[in-house]
């Protein structure tokens, strides 16, 4: 516990705006001078201003000066010396400044040291991601140092005076840091691969690329990167490290993407997201085209409106949950909260007091990915959780579904059973009365209104044993697959002898080809065609009934036979029929239905029904339609 607080301690000390050296005052102001035409000789005369702790001026172009003023302030005697052996070094950092140089006259002249991401950098003596230079001073009498800085990014410049044999205090801190942040950073892309290994998921896809960009960034901004490439030109790997920026944004839209995309998130909200990707992907056009500053300013606006569009979709999409959502909310709410904050302190509208900004160091860890990966940890965990709940809904509905389908199943056996039952016990009575009749009407000499009574008596049996019959047929066809014999049928005796025992069978005239015959099953067939055939003169209006049975070669258009399609025969059956008393086209197959007109005449609309299922059996197809006041029927049946 003690080592703990003490490297806190350390990491909160090395966080204040400046590291004294005893005995000394240091006066510092600035001057930004936006054209980058001033030389050392006429800055010396430009209006320099006051300021404390860090140097923050959000976007410029331009160079900033800064001004050193150092005198000692202990009369005792009793301050650091300084001298050839342990002079002051000047720190400035962060290591991206692109340009810095020392100004510092002595000897009657000004002398200029060079530093920044575009020169090679000496990590003797300072090992971390700052700039280090030596100063002649000794601060024996008061000394006047000036210092240029350029960077196309966020203009942040830290600075701090220390003495050489008091570097590691500074230099300590910033490395174990710098350190412990690559190794979460790292630990962070690790565990990512991992998981994503585990579970291939397309938000842990995303994270990976995310943190890697994360990892490189980190290197880049602590000249790791430029130390592994020393062989590249300095003003390439910087190139390269403003590409990882923007690249590490681009990563960022699609990690929400990622979070949302599988929840129907809104149109607006997809082309918002084209809209970021692509704008970042201009971005990198201008770094890489040498735009370096519009890029990167760019860039920074692309990382302000993303969490407005994220939390937009997160607010219209209709698949996720509650929970999802919450997390969604509470992510980016703290990101806007960090991005305004930041942004307040990193264009100077806001000042932290020390205290303040060593905690903001604290949390910020370089923005090395851990709030982003705890979110993401979080929102993953909770996506799976409610997946493995709807996974177990679905397994309760299909084990509720298979009892239920059990049940009616067993409903079905039961009724199947009954109409069985029922159709055995009332075709047995039926007979007997048709039977009973027969005789009647050979032994009995009767009236004629005797006689007709019999008829009417011998219909209405006929009448109840057609409709037990087609009860019977529809349940077994819709129940059961009947096995099917194929056979050869001829079209025209077939026809006639369904026709000929019909009341009015003179009706009906015959339009068969030559030779037309059917190749399928009887059975079916006559169900098909009895129905129909009964159908077309028990609700034909007076007039002729025409039946047609052409070959597929003889149909205008003919039916091509490609290969392995089988050759049909065709059926049409033609009636004449009131407009009034025209079925509905979309009803006429369903079970039980009826014209309203037709309810009077005999059947209870199973026939047609009976005739859509027998053709489903057989590879048939039946359409109906009225023309020029037919109502026609047409089959065609593979042969």
């Amino acid at each position: 516990m003690m080592k703990k607080s003490f490297f806190l301690l350390l990491l909160l000390l090395q966080s204040l705006a400046w590291a004294s050296v005893p005995g000394y005052d240091i006066e510092r102001t600035y001057f930004h001078d936006a054209n980058n035409q001033a030389s050392i000789d006429r800055i010396t005369q430009a209006p320099f201003a006051p300021f404390a702790g860090d140097l923050r001026m959000g976007f410029q172009r331009g160079a900033t000066w800064i001004r050193f003023r150092i005198h000692h302030n202990d009369p005792s005697g009793k301050r650091a010396v300084a001298d050839a052996g342990n002079p002051f070094i000047l720190r400035v950092g962060p290591y991206t400044l692109d340009q810095i140089d020392l100004y510092e006259n002595y000897g009657g002249s000004w002398h200029i040291g060079h530093a920044g991401d575009r020169q090679h950098k000496s990590m003797d003596k300072c090992p971390d991601d700052m700039h280090c230079f030596s100063l002649h001073t000794d601060g024996r009498e008061p000394s006047v140092v000036y210092l240029k800085a350029q960077t196309q990014g966020m203009r942040l410049i830290e600075t701090e005076l220390t003495l050489e044999d008091r570097l590691a205090l500074s230099v300590a801190p910033r490395v174990a840091r710098i350190s412990t942040a690559l190794a979460l950073a790292n630990g962070l892309l690790l565990l990512g691969l991992l998981f994503f290994a585990m579970q291939r998921t397309r938000l842990l896809h995303i994270y990976c690329w995310y943190q890697a960009s994360v990892v490189l960034l980190m290197y880049s901004s602590t000249g790791m990167l430029a130390e592994r490439f020393s062989a590249n030109s300095p003003q390439t790997v910087e190139a390269m490290g403003n590409l990882i920026q923007v690249a590490r944004v681009f990563a960022m839209v699609l990690l929400g993407w990622a979070a949302l995309a599988a929840y129907q998130p809104p149109r607006a909200y997809r082309k918002l997201i084209y809209f970021l990707l692509l704008w970042c992907a201009a971005n990198a056009l201008l770094v890489a085209v040498g735009y370096a500053y519009l890029g990167l300013a760019f860039n920074y606006l692309v990382v302000a409106l993303n969490p407005l569009v994220q939390l937009y979709g997160a607010m219209n999409t209709s698949g996720n949950t509650q929970a999802l959502r919450r997390i969604i909310y509470a992510a980016y709410a703290c990101y806007l909260g960090a991005l305004t904050l930041g942004s307040l302190v990193a264009f100077d509208l806001l000042y932290f007091n020390p205290l303040t900004g060593a905690l903001q160091n604290l949390a910020d860890w370089r923005l090395n990915g851990v709030a982003v990966g705890i979110f993401v940890v979080l929102y993953f965990n909770s996506e799976q959780a409610g997946k493995k709940l709807l996974a177990l809904r679905e397994v309760q509905a299909l084990r509720i579904e298979a009892l239920q389908a059990r049940a009616q199943r067993e409903i079905l056996n039961e009724r199947n059973t009954l109409i069985d039952v029922l159709t055995h016990e009332l075709k047995t009575p039926l007979g007997t009365m048709r039977f009973a009749l027969a005789s009647l009407k050979r032994e009995l000499g009767m009236t004629l209104d005797s006689l007709q009574r019999i008829k009417h008596i011998d219909a209405s049996v006929k009448r109840m044993d057609t409709i037990i019959e087609h009860v019977a047929a529809s349940v077994k066809l819709e129940e059961t697959y009947p096995p099917r014999k194929f056979e050869n049928l001829p079209a025209a005796s077939l026809v006639t002898q369904i026709i000929q025992d019909m009341p009015g069978f003179e009706r009906f005239k015959l339009h068969i080809e030559e030779g037309a015959t059917f190749h399928t099953d009887r059975h079916l067939l006559l169900q098909i065609l009895e129905n129909l055939l009964s159908n077309a003169e028990k609700y034909s209006a007076p007039g002729d009934i025409l039946v047609f049975i052409l070959k597929s070669t003889a149909i205008t258009p003919p039916i091509e036979d490609t290969e392995g399609s089988p050759r049909l025969i065709y059926v049409e059956i033609r009636n004449r029929v009131a407009p009034e008393n025209a079925p509905d086209a979309d009803r006429l197959f369903k079970r039980y239905y009826r014209h309203p007109n037709v309810v009077g005449l005999p059947g209870i609309g199973i026939g047609l029904h009976l005739v859509r299922v027998a053709a489903d059996h057989i590879g048939a197809t039946v359409h109906y339609r009225i023309e020029n006041g037919w109502a026609i029927f047409e089959v065609r049946i593979p042969n």
